[in-house]
């Protein structure tokens, strides 16, 4: 399955043993109202039968190009996509996400009808919940589901926020520029750090370093499912202390920690005692309409990052090592 064409949008989707959810995410993007673009789909399974259902499902379409990537990780996927890509513009979604119609309609629109076009968009993200949300998940940590919205208006993206690979897209050539997707972080079943995030925070900090444009573009929507192993508290507080260790890897990556490194020690340190002892006493210390165990999740989830920022600030040279 190959394009000979020169799409304008190259669609990039790395995929590691969900062929079902894939086959559903890349008929969201071919049933879509916008027809000039390509769909990578990296594959990373070395017992993967997706090319023949790929072929099965979606037989005669040429936008589709099927790539093979042996124990690749979500960063090292999406720099192939990038390498391999046709498209001036190259859009991310992952693969148990579900594209709006106006996905690929709203992208084209947003990198031709701005003055100064973005170098990088993040899109909307909305939930498919597993079941019934959970009462003590904690409405401020609902961003680490892979879940982005900041209203109905165009908007360039507020400074402090950076894209989610779920759903972003930008110029093919700006990504290139500033290095793609460090590899030494992403979600990767292949290694021992499986649960290091922050590629994607990563790129778009890099990208605002560079003076970049970073806009968010609420038209350009896809839907996310939440798979239900997140709504466990196991999962929860230990996808906060990996969150953790990326903050502090990302910050030595972008040489901002200097002679700090003492400075931040304490500061998380003082931070998880702290917040370990607030989710002891949350009676005391709640918000109006919040319920106590969400409360004491937050605490919580605040005391795991801060014991991961302690990890990666004690072993900095490993977790930057790939």
């Amino acid at each position: 399955m190959t394009t000979t064409s020169s799409p304008h949008i190259s669609v990039v989707i790395p995929t590691c043993g969900r062929p079902a959810m894939l086959l559903d995410c890349v008929a969201s993007i071919i049933n879509g109202c916008y027809d000039d673009y390509e769909i990578l789909i990296i594959d990373q399974d070395p017992k993967s039968e997706l090319q023949d259902q790929l072929f099965q499902h979606f037989s005669g379409n040429n936008q589709l190009r099927y790539l093979f990537l042996n124990q690749g990780g979500a960063s090292r996927s999406r720099n192939l996509g990038i390498q391999e890509a046709k498209g001036g513009v190259v859009a991310f979604i992952d693969d148990d996400a579900l594209a709006d119609p106006m996905w690929l309609q709203a992208i084209h629109d947003i990198f031709n009808s701005i003055e100064t076009p973005p170098d990088l968009i993040a899109g909307r993200i909305e939930p498919i919940w597993p079941g019934k949300r959970p009462e003590w998940y904690p409405k401020e940590r609902e961003f680490l589901l892979g879940l982005y919205n900041i209203g109905d208006e165009v908007c360039l993206m507020p400074p402090h926020d950076q894209p989610i690979s779920a759903n972003m897209a930008g110029s093919r050539k700006v990504i290139q520029a500033i290095g793609g997707f460090d590899e030494r972080l992403g979600f990767n079943y292949f290694r021992k750090r499986a649960m290091e995030p922050g590629e994607d925070a990563l790129l778009g900090k890099r990208a605002r370093e560079a003076h970049c444009v970073l806009y968010y573009q609420p038209h350009a929507k896809v839907f996310h499912r939440v798979s239900a192993v997140k709504f466990t508290r196991r999962y929860f507080l230990r996808r906060h202390f990996w969150e953790g260790v990326s903050d502090i890897t990302q910050m030595h990556l972008l040489n901002q920690l200097g002679s700090s490194k003492l400075g931040y020690l304490e500061y998380h340190v003082k931070t998880a005692v702290k917040s370990f002892m607030a989710s002891l006493f949350t009676d005391l210390h709640g918000r109006t309409g919040q319920p106590p165990s969400s409360r004491r999740m937050l605490a919580l989830s605040q005391a795991a990052q801060s014991m991961g920022s302690i990890y990666a600030l004690l072993t900095l040279n490993e977790s930057t090592a790939g």
